[in-house]
């Protein structure tokens, strides 16, 4: 897991948000946020303006 993901899993968690719930609010589908939690993606520059947005 890299940085980045450790901390949207952290900001998730503290909210008891599904990774579903925040894929439908930045508009990632639910297994590709998942996948940028466990580093197995990198985020493009657009998705980590709409999770910063929503965070």
């Amino acid at each position: 897991m890299n940085k980045f993901g450790e901390k949207i899993l952290s900001l998730r968690t503290e909210r008891k948000l599904t990774t579903k719930d925040v894929g439908q609010a930045v508009a990632i589908p639910q297994s590709r946020y998942s996948e940028l939690e466990k580093g197995i993606r990198i985020p493009t520059v657009g998705q980590v303006e709409r999770i910063e947005k929503f965070y």
